[in-house]
C-alpha cells in the first residue's frame, strides 16, 4: 500500500470507532468518511461492506475479551458469572454488537464470523476451567452459553438495564430455573 492509502486506512479506522461508540455498528458509512477526511469512495476501497470496517475494529476488541478469558480463574461459582458479566460489558462496548454478531452466526462468509469464534473459544477456556473445577457440568457447550448471553447483551442494550439487572439475568442463566437440592 502507499503511504497516503496507509494514512487513510489508519484514519477510517479512527473515525470508524468513533462513529460506532457514538452511533453503534449500524453508523453511517458516510459519517464515518467525512469524519476521516476522505471520500465514501476511498472508504470502500479499503472495506467493501460495513461487516468489513467493524470486523477491522473488533481485532483489538477480541485481543481484550481473550486476554479477559484467560486472566479468568474459573474455580468458583461466583467467578465464571463475573466472566459472564464481562462478556455481556464486552458486547456493550459498542452499541448493536451484539445483535450484528448474533445476526452474521450462520452466514459463513461473514467478516465478523472470525470474531465470534474468538470469543466462542475465549468462552471455552473459560468454561473448560469451570468444568475441571466442578462447576460447570459436562455437556455445557460454550456456543450455546454464547448465544444466551448475547441474548442477555442484546436485552440489556435495548431496556439500558443496570449491571446489576444484567448480574441477575447471567445468574438465571448459570443456575437454570431448576432448584438445587
Amino acid at each position: 500500500m502507499r503511504a497516503d492509502a496507509i494514512k487513510n486506512r489508519a484514519r477510517i479506522i479512527a473515525a470508524a470507532r468513533v462513529e460506532v461508540e457514538l452511533g453503534g455498528t449500524e453508523c453511517s458509512l458516510d459519517s464515518v468518511a467525512k469524519r476521516a477526511g476522505v471520500g465514501t469512495g476511498t472508504l470502500y476501497r479499503h472495506f467493501r461492506t460495513r461487516e468489513d470496517l467493524v470486523s477491522e475494529l473488533l481485532l483489538t476488541w477480541v485481543a481484550d475479551v481473550g486476554a479477559d478469558a484467560d486472566a479468568t480463574t474459573a474455580d468458583h461459582w461466583d467467578d465464571v458469572l463475573d466472566w459472564l458479566v464481562r462478556l455481556v460489558e464486552h458486547a456493550r462496548l459498542y452499541r448493536g454488537l451484539a445483535s450484528t454478531m448474533a445476526a452474521t452466526e450462520g452466514d459463513e462468509n461473514s467478516p465478523l464470523r472470525a470474531a465470534r469464534a474468538a470469543v466462542v473459544e475465549a468462552n471455552a477456556r473459560v468454561f473448560d476451567r469451570a468444568r475441571h473445577a466442578g462447576i460447570v457440568a459436562a455437556g455445557v457447550d460454550s456456543g450455546e452459553v454464547i448465544r444466551l448471553v448475547t441474548g442477555v447483551a442484546m436485552s440489556a442494550e435495548q431496556a439500558q438495564l443496570a449491571p446489576a439487572q444484567v448480574r441477575s439475568m447471567l445468574a438465571i442463566v448459570l443456575h437454570g430455573l431448576t432448584p438445587r437440592h
